[in-house]
């Protein structure tokens, strides 16, 4: 699905790409996609029949109205992080989806849900208000689990995964030290998710205005 959407939009809707996406589109856009690839058919709409929108408006109603319940579950708004490792990669994934779905559906998807994953990663998160993104607020993790994980230093822009729960529930995220990989290594398809999602919060403002 991934490459026939990616064909289809560099081929500015060519064929065999385009049949086949027309194909593969009422899968993309199941329950059980939504949250993980499903989303991106909005990226499609462009090159299939108006009614494809139609069809992709109507999951979009059920994905939102699931999202929410699950969103629901902790005050911050977002995926908590519940695994044994850092959950701030599933916060900026959902920053970059939910401004596609706001892009193509404002009336369904607000722009808080991208603003909320934005903040959150920015300090409003268990622990502490650290800033998850490394050299990127007035206080931010400065040691990171990266190429320079020897010299107790930190790459700007890297981004961490953030706090983790030891069991039973103990959330812990500790700033001054660098080597626990599940709380703060940083990784460059991280780093550069946090580019889409910070860009676009700063489009989601700048049109506020």
């Amino acid at each position: 699905m991934a490459a026939t959407l990616e064909l289809t939009i560099a081929t500015n809707g060519a064929e065999p790409y385009k049949s086949r996406l027309k194909e593969l589109f009422p899968q993309m856009i199941a329950p059980q996609q939504m949250e993980f690839r499903g989303w991106t058919a909005v990226r499609a709409l462009p090159y299939l029949d108006p009614s494809a929108k139609d069809q992709m408006r109507e999951a979009v109603k059920t994905y939102m109205a699931g999202l929410d319940k699950k969103l629901d579950a902790t005050p911050f708004g977002v995926p908590p992080s519940l695994g044994t490792w850092g959950g701030s990669g599933a916060v900026v994934d959902m920053a970059i989806r939910m401004y596609f779905l706001h892009k193509a559906f404002p009336d369904l998807v607000g722009p808080e849900y991208t603003l909320r994953a934005v903040n959150y990663i920015l300090g409003t998160h268990p622990v502490s208000s650290t800033s998850y993104v490394a050299g990127v607020g007035t206080v931010s993790k400065m040691k990171t689990y990266s190429n320079n994980r020897a010299d107790n230093s930190y790459i700007p822009g890297a981004v961490i995964p953030g706090y983790i729960i030891i069991k039973p529930d103990f959330p812990e995220c500790i700033d001054d030290f660098g080597f626990l990989w599940f709380e703060d290594e940083a990784v460059v398809a991280g780093s550069a998710n946090w580019v889409l999602a910070g860009n676009a919060a700063d489009a989601i403002t700048k049109e506020s205005k």
